[in-house]
């Protein structure tokens, strides 16, 4: 079943409805007919509520891949990480033609014109990781694939003439050779339990900024008119400032 999508349609109204409002109130005023001002304002109603459907569905369905695809390169880095070499090797060797003669030895790939390194981890390629590459011997060109590369790798890389392709390209090359796996390492770990993401969102640094809007609102209940709200609300305060010092 698709789900509504509510702030689409609520954007839509809301344009609409000003552009309702707008040409009804104007072409009132200046024509004193308000059978004419309704029949413009239903025209530039429905006029500028299509247009914004159309302008905001297209920027919703734009963030929507951009969002799915920055949530793939994320699980492909880990995925990517967390694989052995001989799976690294055998999956990038698929990626090049046979003209190219690809031959895998070691944890690198040898073509005639290049050697390919393949460092992918957690962190951010490093000095060090070049330092490695960059001892070893060959009169190819040297090309490293990693997740994401530091600036101080990447300036080494640059002094040396190796060249570096990060996560956005290498998500790129697999999904044009329709080589992205199938099950990612990450989406067969244990969810979190709704009662842990909770938990998490109440750290020590809530609790003052917490009791102290909730002993201010008690204070105020003192010279109002409708104090059971502000001693509710303060209330709730104080006592969601002792949670976070209890459960954290």
């Amino acid at each position: 079943m698709r789900r509504i999508n509510l702030p689409l349609i609520l954007d839509t109204f809301f344009a609409g409805l000003c552009a309702f409002l707008l040409f009804f109130t104007a072409i009132r005023y200046y024509t004193r007919n308000a059978y004419v001002a309704l029949a413009f304002a239903v025209c530039a109603c429905l006029l500028f509520g299509s247009l914004s459907f159309l302008y905001i569905s297209k920027k919703q369905n734009k963030k929507l891949l951009l969002s799915r695809d920055e949530k793939q390169k994320k699980l492909l880095s880990l995925h990517l990480s967390l694989s052995t070499d001989d799976y690294i090797c055998g999956l990038f060797e698929k990626c090049f033609d046979a003209q190219q003669k690809p031959q895998i030895k070691g944890s690198k790939i040898h073509t005639d014109e290049a050697v390919y390194f393949f460092i992918f981890k957690m962190q951010p390629l490093n000095e060090d990781d070049v330092a490695e590459v960059i001892k070893f011997k060959s009169d190819k060109k040297k090309i490293i694939f990693c997740c994401r590369q530091s600036a101080e790798a990447a300036m080494l890389c640059e002094n040396f003439l190796i060249e570096t392709q990060c996560i956005d390209y290498v998500y790129g090359l697999l999904k044009e050779k329709e080589l992205l796996p199938e099950k990612y390492v990450y989406e067969g770990a244990k969810k979190i339990s709704f009662f842990k993401r909770v938990k998490a969102r109440f750290s020590r640094k809530l609790c003052a900024p917490l009791f102290w809007s909730g002993a201010a609102l008690m204070f105020l209940s003192y010279f109002t008119f409708f104090p059971v709200y502000y001693i509710i609300s303060g209330g709730i305060m104080l006592i969601l400032s002792a949670v976070t010092l209890v459960i954290n």
